[in-house]
């Protein structure tokens, strides 16, 4: 039986003695469910979604060939919204710990830029491998470097000019 200090008021003593069992659990909630740096990436393997979008696109598929350590491939559709038009898309975690991703599809390039960048608005030209890309600013604030032409490239994500540049150089 716990003793309370005359006229039943506890003591600070025993307000401590309650709280440390308290606080030590929720420490241990902390440690062991708080994320550690370092935390694993879900990778994944696109060359099925790449191979199977060159068997349906009438367009040759492209796939980053040489694109610098670092990257590691986290998502990977294809879509056939109708019996022509193919979409390819991959996504990536960039070295510098950034998303990208790139986009290729026989859409035209206005109905891919309102689809996947509503409201970026042009923001001049990247030059990548000897070739004009178009840029534009997301409404997040990101950058977007589309390739039109019959098939669209479009390399876009959080990560900077820079990678997102080594993405779109190494598509092949």
């Amino acid at each position: 039986m716990t003793q309370t200090a005359p006229g039943g008021n506890r003591t600070v003593a025993d307000i401590v003695r309650a709280l440390v069992p308290l606080v030590l659990l929720v420490l241990i909630a902390v440690w062991v469910f708080w994320p550690r740096t370092g935390t694993r990436v879900h990778v994944v393997d696109p060359s099925a979604d790449l191979r199977g979008a060159s068997r349906i696109a009438s367009y040759h598929v492209v796939s980053p060939q040489g694109l610098p350590p670092g990257w590691q491939p986290t998502s990977s559709r294809v879509d056939q919204p109708t019996s022509t038009v193919v979409t390819v898309e991959v996504g990536y975690l960039s070295p510098g710990e950034k998303y990208a991703r790139y986009v290729q599809t026989n859409l035209r390039t206005d109905e891919l830029l309102a689809a996947q960048l509503p409201g970026a608005a042009a923001d001049g030209t990247a030059m990548v491998r000897g070739q004009a890309w178009q840029r534009y600013r997301t409404n997040r604030g990101e950058i977007a470097l589309v390739l039109p032409g019959t098939v669209t490239l479009l390399v876009t994500g959080s990560a900077g000019l820079d990678e997102l540049s080594a993405l779109a150089a190494s598509l092949h």
